[in-house]
């Protein structure tokens, strides 16, 4: 593993807040380095820049009054080459014995000084044809030039202090170190203090979410007053914590009522069966009848179970649904003839069935109604009638399914597409058999298909339900 593998892995084991802070600080030293370095260049800029172009422009004028002396030597001024320098140069012509003949300013540091005191290395900005002298705590620049005349050549040095007070700069740039320093020693701080500050509602989530059980769901993360991205995080991290208490909540209800309608038949089915093995099989009427009894229960607990599991796939989303386009005229026709078939206490009476195609799946459409007609013979009593009617309604057809039962009161009508819920009157308590799951499988299958299920309903008097189908066009 090569060392910057291992420093990566050594950084993803470190808290947020410290990588937050290595971040931040990362930037930090990053944008001080760029905002030294363009001080830099332009103290240097300003330092270097002036001083060679005076002597450049010192150099022209005096190469300028070489050619003109050339021309007409008689004419020669030797104040002239004090006006052509620009302030601040200093200029010395040396013969070929090294005396020198000309100097502008006699005060300033002789060639031997500046010769004793050149740069080996000159500065990044320093001109290349020029060259750089330290004499004392000055940076001086030196430039020269040859002229010949009459076959003697003399030099021209040409000089111009950068800077008198390098102390200044090595203090500035002391100071600037110290305080760069400081300032990423702040950072370090801040950003470490503000890491932790912006990662507290997290950390609260997080230690929140340990103590959150399965059966323990009622903690919720509190919300804070901000309107920023962790409050949001909150709010949602809430509202599925409600989602899942409330599947929880739903679930085992489920199984508690699941587990109570079970055990009703499995209880009848263990009592005939013990009174068989007491009083044995001699009797074999008592026998029939006894094991017919447990046929029923067996059927009833079959068809129990059957709806758990379709309402357990539909609860996971497993429930397969086969659309294509029906009859529902053919569907409504022979539901009603196989109806009227079987049930023999009750009128059945097909009033209308107009002809409409829909996009449905046909075992679940035929389910469904049978549902709603099932419902309507457990909770009419022997010698009432059931009527069903088809009819188009624009681009829906309503299918009205119509009993003379005891009806349901307003404040229960919400509540009959509940899973295990039965609205009974005193007088059929002992007479109606059921799950109270039909309904919420019809309610399903319903919502499935876009269909709108509407309940008419009065104590005594009859229910009414509307089913309004899409037509497929």
């Amino acid at each position: 593993m090569s060392v910057i593998e291992k420093i990566k892995r050594k950084i993803n084991d470190f808290e947020i807040s410290v990588k937050i802070t290595f971040g931040y600080v990362t930037c930090f030293i990053i944008l001080l380095a760029v905002i030294n370095f363009a001080m830099w260049l332009g103290v240097m800029n300003a330092l270097y820049s002036p001083a060679e172009k005076t002597i450049l422009y010192s150099m022209e004028h005096i190469q300028k009054i070489f050619e003109e002396l050339e021309e007409n030597y008689i004419t020669y001024n030797p104040n002239a080459f004090n006006e052509a320098l620009v302030a601040g140069v200093v200029l010395r012509v040396v013969d070929e014995r090294g005396e020198v003949f000309i100097d502008t300013d006699i005060n300033y540091p002789s060639i031997e000084m500046f010769d004793e005191g050149i740069l080996k290395d000159p500065p990044l900005f320093a001109e290349n044809d020029f060259e750089v002298s330290k004499i004392g705590s000055a940076l001086i620049y030196r430039a020269k030039m040859d002229y010949t005349h009459d076959g003697e050549t003399v030099t021209l040095y040409f000089f111009r202090t950068i800077t008198s007070e390098l102390t200044t700069f090595d203090n500035l740039e002391r100071f600037l170190l110290a305080l760069d320093i400081l300032g990423i020693l702040l950072a370090i701080g801040a950003g470490y203090v503000l890491s932790r500050r912006i990662l507290t509602p997290i950390k609260t989530m997080n230690e929140l979410a340990r103590e959150i059980a399965f059966e323990k769901m009622e903690g919720r993360i509190p919300i804070g007053t901000a309107n920023d991205e962790l409050n949001e995080l909150a709010k949602t991290l809430n509202a599925m914590l409600d989602r899942l208490q409330g599947g929880i909540d739903k679930q085992q209800k489920f199984v508690s009522e699941a587990s109570h309608e079970l055990r009703t038949p499995a209880a009848v089915i263990k009592g005939y069966i013990d009174f068989i093995e007491t009083y044995g099989t001699a009797d074999e009427e008592l026998l029939r009848e006894n094991l017919k009894v447990i046929g029923s229960e067996a059927k009833n607990m079959q068809a129990l179970l059957e709806n758990l599991l379709f309402l357990s796939r539909t609860d996971r989303h497993g429930q397969k649904i086969h659309k294509k386009i029906l009859d529902l005229d053919d569907i409504v026709g022979e539901v009603m003839s196989k109806m009227k078939i079987v049930v023999k206490t009750h009128e059945v009476a097909l009033i209308k069935n107009e002809p409409a195609k829909i996009f449905g799946d046909e075992t679940m459409i035929r389910q469904m109604i049978r549902i709603f007609l099932d419902n309507a013979v457990k909770y009419t009593p022997a010698g009432g009638s059931i009527k069903v009617a088809s009819t188009i309604d624009g681009g829906k057809i309503l299918l009205n399914i119509s009993d003379t039962g005891i009806g349901i009161a307003p404040e229960n009508q919400a509540k009959i597409f509940e899973r295990f819920v039965r609205i009974d009157s005193e007088d059929l308590v002992s007479e109606v058999k059921g799950s109270g799951l039909g309904l919420s499988i019809a309610k399903w299958i319903a919502d499935n298909h876009d269909i709108k299920i509407s309940v008419e309903s009065e104590p005594g008097k009859g229910t009414t339900f509307t089913l309004e189908i899409p037509i497929d066009e």
